[in-house]
């Protein structure tokens, strides 16, 4: 899973991509490059796959994220056909958006407004979207002209109603596609059709204003807000010293950025995680939520999809509390479940499958 880091200038984008990658790239509030790009795979903790990987003495191996920290983009500059590109390249995208003060770092729109700016990039996405939409309309009526292929005749007129829905201002996340219409745009990417998550960074003055901004995944898209600066400044701390700070600054209950933000990134992309655990590995899969045990089965190796026979299946904690693979099936908790079984999050999975 790839998720690109995106936003205007001296947001903290960089911040953020070392906060949630623990790297030490510049941070500078003077930098004017517009070209840096970061890249960097870290591991989804997961406090359920270390209780696994205890009970076999065994390495944990964890899901992965992939973190991409595109450059600085000024007030419409996203339809830069390189930028727009790097942001096609997420399956998730991350909008850093300013909610700090700092008189040396003026706003491009002349004041701090999160609220505005995340109207703007939406209008922004939305536009690029409509801009990609109408070339690819224009080159269907040229097509249909010469074929009058029904196919194309049907693609056009999804083109025409997606287009409608883009007038409106509203994202194509928000559009009832059918099984259909969904695979025949899949492969263009339009990025108002992906996951967004829009992150306010704000410091310790600013954080309690915009917490009525906070909105949990809903319709493929969420608002969380963080304190960039703060939080790497508490990080150099140990745990004692950072529990007095966060009290002094009225932020006893603030949530650490990395752990928070791929719980929710998860939630947002509905994404799940199942196990295969056992003495020689204990690792981590990533899945959608309502994945079959067939597709499962391919995330793991092809040659166990094309064989496979049944899933045996019991939760995590099932597992753990009655001491193992022997024990649950004798209480009849291990299941067995067929291809089209749907996979839950923080199921085990132990696939049979014909050689």
């Amino acid at each position: 899973m790839i998720l690109t880091i995106f936003g205007y200038p001296k947001t903290g984008k960089t911040l953020l991509f070392n906060l949630l990658t623990r790297q030490r790239e510049t941070v500078s509030k003077f930098s004017s490059s517009h070209n840096e790009l970061h890249q960097a795979v870290v591991e989804v903790p997961d406090s359920r796959l270390a209780r696994l990987a205890a009970h076999f003495d065994t390495p944990p191996v964890f899901a992965k994220i992939e973190y991409l920290d595109t450059g600085s983009m000024g007030y419409g500059e996203i339809e830069n056909s390189t930028f727009v590109d790097l942001l096609r390249r997420g399956d998730g995208l991350v909008h850093i958006v300013r909610g700090f003060t700092d008189p040396e770092i003026p706003h491009p729109a002349g004041s701090v407004n999160p609220r505005r700016d995340i109207n703007h990039m939406e209008s922004e996405i939305i536009a690029v979207d409509f801009i990609s939409m109408d070339k690819r309309r224009e080159k269907l009526e040229t097509d249909i002209r010469r074929s009058g292929s029904r196919d194309l005749k049907e693609e056009h007129e999804l083109m025409l109603r997606l287009q409608e829905h883009l007038e409106a201002n509203r994202p194509l996340r928000e559009y009832p596609f059918t099984e259909i219409e969904a695979s025949r745009i899949k492969g263009f990417s339009f990025l108002s059709q992906k996951p967004l998550i829009h992150l306010i960074n704000a410091d310790e003055n600013t954080y309690h204003q915009y917490i009525d901004l906070i909105r949990p995944p809903q319709n493929q898209c969420a608002v969380q807000v963080f304190c960039g600066r703060l939080e790497t400044e508490l990080l150099e701390l140990d745990a004692s010293e950072r529990t007095v700070f966060q009290a002094e600054y009225g932020l006893d209950a603030y949530q650490y950025i990395r752990d928070s933000f791929i719980q929710n990134s998860y939630e947002l992309m509905n994404l799940a995680s199942f196990f295969t655990v056992g003495p020689d590995e204990t690792r981590a899969w990533t899945i959608a939520r309502g994945d079959s045990a067939w597709i499962a089965a391919g995330k793991i190796h092809s040659d166990i999809q094309q064989g496979f026979i049944r899933a045996e299946v019991i939760s995590w904690s099932d597992f753990l509390s009655t001491g193992g693979f022997s024990q649950a099936k004798e209480l009849g908790i291990l299941r067995l479940e067929g291809k089209d079984y749907r996979v839950k999050d923080g199921e085990i999975v132990h696939f049979r499958f014909n050689k």
